[in-house]
């Protein structure tokens, strides 16, 4: 295993935090007339990725590694919206898989068109090559985090 400079790795994790902060904010200001805050958004998006897939409560808190009420509530505000649809399953009738809508596909196309300016703007000064690494790198940590979803507790010091 690679010994890395710690100080080079809390600057990236807080430059992480850093950059998650100031998108959501940019975010928000950008969507601030949509009616779509960012979890809802979020939601969406994960849903658009394959929008014939079902999912329940349970399989949307793992995914988004929250609890039941959050997603509950958030699911809630998409279902009174028209952006999701709720369907009782065949084989098990306490089973409820929801999922999107025409017009949740509509609006979440409508949120990217609203927030891919500001990302062009972002990255106008990027070289293709650059964008090509930073997407390649940020792809690996997004796996490598979600491969790793249940190693937290291993990697905390022990008392």
């Amino acid at each position: 295993m690679n010994q890395h400079d710690p100080e080079k790795l809390k600057q990236i994790l807080v430059w992480i935090g850093v950059a998650n902060q100031l998108t959501t904010t940019r975010f928000n200001q950008l969507m601030s007339d949509s009616n779509l805050p960012l979890p809802q958004f979020t939601m969406l998006n994960h849903f658009s990725r394959d929008p014939e897939q079902g999912r329940t409560i349970t399989q949307l808190a793992s995914a988004f590694q929250a609890n039941q009420p959050a997603i509950t509530k958030t699911v809630q505000h998409l279902l009174k919206k028209g952006y999701l649809d709720v369907q009782v399953s065949k084989e098990d009738r306490r089973v409820k898989y929801h999922y999107i809508t025409a017009a949740g596909l509509q609006i979440h196309r409508e949120a990217i068109s609203h927030i891919l300016p500001d990302a062009q703007m972002i990255f106008a000064e990027w070289k293709p090559e650059e964008i090509e690494l930073l997407h390649q790198l940020l792809f690996r940590l997004k796996n490598w985090l979600d491969d790793h979803r249940d190693t937290v507790e291993s990697a905390k010091p022990k008392a």
